[in-house]
């Protein structure tokens, strides 16, 4: 959003970057998320449900034909940076982005476990799906992430 709001205004003060961002945002809707995720999936669930729970909503959630794509390096990266957003959609756009990239089995999915750990993702997807405020789905979907990415570590180390 930052490089997208500075194209538009030319070279913005801070405070029309703050006004452009907060006017992008409210267009960002997790309404593409929510056509594999049902809502029902997440009522009276919360981080400490059983695994199996949650291992119900990565299936619902994974889309098969995502196992086919590539990520570059840029991408994973750009993927990343929205965690740092403070606009709890992006955070939950961003989970479940990378958590179709590492479902195990996917073709390209080791290669992206090893971009993510090289780019020191772990502690950045440990922080979303720890922290207090936030999308709940946000946290589950970094927390299936972590677990996708515990998978690759033991699948490697057998």
């Amino acid at each position: 959003m930052d490089e997208y709001a500075r194209v538009a205004e030319g070279a913005p003060n801070s405070s029309d970057l703050e006004m452009a961002k907060i006017a992008a945002s409210s267009y960002i809707s997790p309404i593409f998320m929510w056509t594999f995720v049902h809502r029902r999936a997440f009522s009276g669930i919360s981080l400490s449900t059983a695994s199996a729970q949650v291992a119900q909503i990565a299936k619902s959630a994974h889309i098969p034909e995502a196992c086919d794509l590539r990520c570059t390096q840029a991408e994973i990266e750009r993927i990343l940076s929205m965690f740092r957003n403070t606009h709890p959609a992006l955070k939950f756009c961003a989970a479940f982005a990378l958590f179709q990239f590492t479902v195990p089995g996917g073709r390209y999915a080791r290669e992206h476990v090893n971009l993510l750990r090289d780019l020191g993702a772990l502690r950045v997807l440990r922080r979303a799906a720890a922290a207090a405020a936030g999308r709940l789905e946000a946290k589950i979907f970094a927390r299936l992430v972590l677990r996708n990415l515990e998978h690759k570590h033991t699948e490697s180390s057998a």
